[in-house]
């Protein structure tokens, strides 16, 4: 079960939580007449993390309650994530937000998803 801000969004169905590595920017510069670079390090630029799994609901109004909730995080501010693992992510921008199914009806409403976040603190 992950939470976000300390709300169970996603714990309706499976899911996983895929952590890239930090990536570090460079700028490089050359000079006319001179052999080789300079290349000057910009330091650390964050981390993409990404989420996939399904959301699922004993209605469809319930399912599109829970995605209403979900779009709601798109909102430009940094957020923490717990995985299902139990591991703290502070400082995520979420990026993205995607229904990767339509609503389908098997026992219950359910669809998949993915969430893009990336880390920048």
């Amino acid at each position: 079960m992950s939470l976000l801000d300390q709300q169970d969004l996603f714990g309706s169905g499976p899911h996983s939580v895929s952590v890239g590595s930090p990536v570090r920017q460079f700028e490089r510069r050359s000079f006319a007449g001179v052999d080789g670079e300079l290349l000057l390090d910009m330091g650390l630029r964050g981390r993409l993390l990404t989420q996939a799994g399904r959301l699922q609901a004993d209605t469809a109004e319930d399912l599109q309650q829970i995605v209403t909730q979900i779009e709601a995080i798109l909102d430009g501010k940094l957020h923490t994530l717990i995985d299902n693992h139990g591991l703290e992510h502070a400082g995520l921008l979420v990026e993205d937000f995607q229904l990767t199914t339509p609503i389908r009806r098997g026992r219950r409403f359910w669809c998949d998803y993915t969430v893009g976040y990336r880390q920048v603190q």
